[in-house]
């Protein structure tokens, strides 16, 4: 089976490969192409700017967290005339020094597609071909197409820095972005801030759009994509197997500016073992949708807007009636901390949250947590049974306080070498700082919709 794309990586992280892929995505788009937009690796951010870009769903690929049948399952899943994958810190950089797993060059050799480096040109002009060819050959397996120069000051510069990597390579240079400010995301804590809080998004999409179609050639790009290899068709997996009614039950899923980190392939699970998603605000909201059996909550930033998730008293009245009747509850990460009894931010200030799980989520100057790890449940609870293992990813400046010394931990998180216990369940009500993903052991979403059916069966 083939399927038309090209993973857009690059020499390291900052080096202008979101900004790069999200407008050849959108230049794209406007021939006319159906562009579907991935990201390598565990992210949530790039993939928001990529969906906006592309018009469809930005999701996520992971050798990490995935066995390889898995991701070829989800990368075949999705028809399009072609597909762009932006790559995760440099092309090879994945588990480690001699680990490709989880790496952008790993993904292009499962799936067989071409790749175009992105190298940061500042402050460079013929080492620009030793760079571009120490990625070129290091790895024979991997189809290094070609190469985009971002940041060039000037047209004598990127003449210098062409005509190297062309020289030394053999490989053509598609063009080059410039340095323009007007193009520059600005970022945060836990990376850049999301393509939807930008109130101008559309204009920067369309300035980047134009500076793509001027400088980066395009028709080039798409031939290479042709390139693509044939890959073995994979049969359905995670997503075979239901006994599914479709719609049985409806599941609110919390989508906001606080909350918005999801897995597309976690919704995707869930709707394929008869759950109809139903978003709703935790900010804006007075009330949960109509006939709705059970609540995820995902990641996001709360804490930047615990002022007015705390002053929704009437949905946070409603939420805590409905989870002591019995209605599952599953919060992760800012998910999580909405599920305590408050965040306290950097000035110290607390605003009460939903008291449903024990503890304070207190935010910190530094990351308190980052990387991948496999869970398992120490007792029964809403998404399986004690024992059930699935892989996930932590990313979290916060960190727990106040926990009562009897309050029994919901998880134990491998990280490495760490073994740690954290989460909590309250009766159907389940929090931790793991961000699942559901794919890793599809049971979790079969076992959520159960739940969910057995609350709406007694309503």
């Amino acid at each position: 089976m083939k399927h038309n794309g090209i993973v857009i990586g690059g020499t390291h992280s900052g080096c202008g490969k979101t900004t790069i892929t999200m407008g050849i995505i959108r230049a794209l788009k406007r021939r006319g192409l159906d562009v579907q937009p991935w990201k390598a690796g565990p992210d949530y951010i790039d993939p928001g700017f990529h969906s906006k870009a592309s018009g469809k769903i930005c999701r996520n690929l992971d050798t990490m967290i995935l066995s390889n049948s898995v991701v070829r399952e989800i990368y075949q899943r999705q028809n399009c005339d072609i597909s762009l994958i932006e790559g995760v810190m440099g092309l090879f950089d994945g588990a480690g020094g001699v680990d490709e797993r989880g790496s952008a060059a790993h993904l292009s050799k499962l799936l067989g597609l071409p790749v175009i480096v992105v190298i940061d040109a500042r402050a460079m002009a013929r080492s620009g071909g030793a760079i571009a060819l120490g990625y070129a050959e290091f790895d024979k397996d991997v189809d290094v197409a070609g190469f985009i120069l971002n940041r060039v000051g000037s047209e004598r510069h990127f003449k210098m820095v062409k005509e190297s990597i062309e020289e030394r390579t053999g490989l053509p240079v598609l063009g080059r972005v410039p340095r323009d400010e007007r193009i520059t995301l600005p970022e945060r804590h836990l990376g850049l801030v999301p393509a939807w809080e930008k109130d101008n998004f559309d204009d920067t999409l369309h300035i980047l759009a134009d500076l793509i179609e001027e400088t980066i050639d395009l028709d080039t790009l798409i031939g290479i994509a042709r390139r693509s290899k044939e890959i073995p068709f994979i049969k359905a997996g995670i997503f075979s197997n239901s006994t599914k009614q479709n719609n049985r039950v409806r599941i609110a899923i919390a989508q906001d500016a606080a909350f918005h980190f999801y897995y597309e392939e976690n919704l995707d699970l869930l709707r394929h073992y008869g759950a109809e998603i139903v978003p709703f605000s935790p900010i804006d909201d007075k009330s949960l949708p109509e006939d709705i059996s059970a609540v995820y909550i995902g990641g996001g930033y709360p804490e930047l807007h615990r002022e007015k998730l705390s002053k929704n008293r009437s949905l946070i009245n409603e939420i805590r009636n409905r989870c002591g009747r019995g209605m599952p509850l599953y919060g992760e990460c800012g998910g999580f901390m909405y599920l305590t009894e408050g965040i306290v931010g950097e000035d110290g200030s607390l605003f009460e949250m939903l008291s449903l799980l024990p503890g304070k989520a207190v935010m910190g100057k530094k990351m308190r947590s980052l990387g991948y790890c496999e869970s398992v449940f120490n007792n029964d609870n809403i998404l399986g049974n004690r024992g059930c293992r699935a892989k996930g990813h932590v990313f979290h400046w916060a960190g727990l306080e106040e926990i009562p010394e009897e309050s029994d931990q919901a998880l134990t998180v491998t990280k490495g070498d760490q073994h740690i216990e954290e989460g909590f369940t309250n009766n159907n009500v389940l929090g931790s700082w793991v961000h699942l993903h559901f794919a890793s052991n599809p049971e979790i979403a079969s076992n959520f919709v159960t739940m969910a059916e057995k609350m709406r069966r007694i309503k």
